[in-house]
């Protein structure tokens, strides 16, 4: 009887009603947040049941409301939870990851932090297969586009071809004058073995200039070299000369308009190199070693931090935020600094500096840096800038799609692009994303906020303006955690005369620091579990 009571879809209906008289009589009462979650649970379950769209549409109204409407409730993250879960049944596993990490973000201690995560992991491997099946379409429909610049039109000129590389990874950037459509493919070795294979890049629309270097040696391991040339009269083609290449990834960066191609290899297998190393590191029987080398933390805890990348951000003829005198270029530089000498002190391992000086770094080149020295972490160091003097407060960035309208405008500020150009990035970030650094970068962005907000509101007041995400040319392409730390706006009255002092620029560098040992000490506990783990089959 009960079975055939819940095949009637008006019961249901019937059932939603209760809940949303309760919920309607006080919409700010106690019991409004469990009204709401029963009332999305009863609509999602009849979704299931029934397949009705308007069932789907309202629970995920619902789950919504409660979350926005009740954040500090016990039941948001119970409502977050379920709203992903929603997209992930209706088969739409990107906006079901982007829902699951938002639980990650705004509820860090809420108990269904666990449950997220390990979606997050599965919908990772999926999303990762689904754009490898998809990348042959996908090349097909951007070869098909019809190209910008029509017959009569000038052509964009090339303005520069640059690399950096290691034996693992090389990053090759080719920059234009104006944006240009392209399409990339990769050709096989030819029967013969007369040609290397090769990567071509074909910018329809563009010339090569008189004079052009057009050929860049590169011979790091992955490619042997670049080469441009005029393939016909309105297409320049970008050709790599390939070694050997485990996969490979193209985006654009506006602002000069550039096509930036990441290029991998295979990492040499770690145990097998660690292993190596202890051999050649023993001492024979019966001779005496010399003085042990002093052990910092981060290899006394066995982690696998060894370097860590700190980016002072803008630089050169980039001021960066500019307001009564300061120049975020100059303060960014300050903390970093700091930020790197109490590192090397807290956590034993080697501290980098992008630039050690006041001079101009494009935004791809800050990336390729961290990457091409192996870097473990890296963190790019800002101060904000508002119109509205009011705005203030300490902020954290990771990779993602952008969360907020607001998150929109500080992505477009440090990208020195618009709104506009950061929606139309987001899509890319679509295919460049699907790794497992975003849930590490989301992790490292928690601790070092926290340690930094805990820092700076020692005797000051500071705003916590939370753990964000948003689309920052800076983090495209980071093979490590990476994160972007805005320690405040530099055109609020206040916190400008808090940056303007050495006292309080030490004290933000210190809560980076510490945020960035406290993550290296949460992996050395997750390590040590999984060491701990039964091993299966004896």
């Amino acid at each position: 009887k009960h079975k055939r009571a819940q095949g009637v879809y008006q019961n249901w209906q019937s059932l939603a009603d209760r809940f949303t008289r309760v919920y309607t009589s006080h919409p700010r009462g106690p019991l409004a947040p469990g009204a709401l979650l029963w009332m999305g649970r009863i609509h999602a379950d009849a979704w299931r049941r029934f397949k009705r769209d308007t069932d789907f549409f309202q629970a995920v109204d619902i789950f919504k409301r409660l979350t926005n409407h009740f954040p500090t409730s016990r039941l948001a993250d119970d409502a977050q939870l379920m709203l992903a879960g929603l997209y992930e049944e209706a088969g739409e596993p990107k906006r079901a990851y982007l829902e699951y990490l938002k639980l990650t973000v705004n509820y860090p201690r809420g108990d269904m932090v666990s449950k997220a995560k390990s979606r997050l992991d599965v919908l990772e491997g999926k999303l990762a297969r689904h754009q490898r099946s998809s990348a042959k379409a996908k090349k097909k429909a951007v070869a098909q586009k019809p190209p910008k610049h029509a017959a009569g039109d000038a052509l964009a000129a090339v303005k520069g071809l640059k690399h950096w590389s290691t034996s693992t990874y090389t990053r090759v950037v080719i920059s234009l004058e104006e944006p240009v459509p392209y399409k990339s493919a990769l050709l096989k070795r030819d029967p013969d073995h007369k040609k290397p294979r090769r990567l071509y890049l074909d910018l329809k629309g563009a010339r090569l200039p008189s004079g052009f270097d057009d050929t860049v040696p590169i011979g790091d391991g992955l490619l042997q070299s670049a080469r441009a040339g005029q393939y016909s009269p309105d297409t320049v083609r970008l050709v790599l000369d390939i070694k050997r290449l485990a996969s490979y990834k193209v985006f654009t960066l506006d602002n000069p308009f550039r096509v930036v191609i990441d290029c991998f290899g295979q990492k040499p297998k770690v145990r097998a190199a660690a292993k190596k190393s202890r051999r050649a590191r023993k001492v024979p029987r019966g001779r005496a070693s010399e003085q042990p080398p002093q052990v910092g933390l981060a290899a006394a805890l066995g982690l696998g931090i060894k370097r860590v990348v700190i980016d002072p951000g803008h630089g050169g003829k980039d001021s960066g935020a500019v307001y009564r005198g300061l120049k975020e270029k100059h303060l960014t530089l300050d903390i970093s600094r700091r930020v790197a000498a109490k590192l090397r002190k807290m956590l034993g391992c080697e501290v980098l500096l992008t630039r050690n000086r006041d001079v101009y770094l494009a935004l791809e080149e800050r990336t390729a840096f961290a990457n091409t020295k192996d870097a473990d972490i890296f963190v790019s160091i800002h101060v904000n800038a508002a119109p509205s003097h009011r705005l203030k407060g300490v902020e954290t960035y990771f990779l993602n799609l952008a969360s907020d309208k607001e998150s929109m405008r500080v992505a477009a500020r440090e990208n020195a692009t618009t709104t506009r150009s950061i929606s139309d990035l987001q899509v890319i970030l679509n295919d460049l994303m699907l790794n497992s650094k975003i849930n590490e970068s989301n992790r490292l962005a928690r601790k070092v906020h926290k340690k930094t907000l805990y820092r700076a509101g020692q005797g000051h007041r500071v705003r916590d303006l939370k753990v964000k995400q948003a689309p920052f040319y800076v983090l495209i392409g980071a093979q490590m955690p990476s994160v972007l730390v805005e320690v405040g706006f530099l055109t609020n009255p206040g916190e400008h005369r808090l940056l303007a002092k050495r006292s309080y620029r030490d004290a933000l560098a210190q809560g980076i620091a510490e945020g960035i040992v406290s993550y290296a000490k949460e992996l050395k506990q997750a390590g040590g579990r999984r060491a701990r783990l039964p091993r299966s089959g004896g």
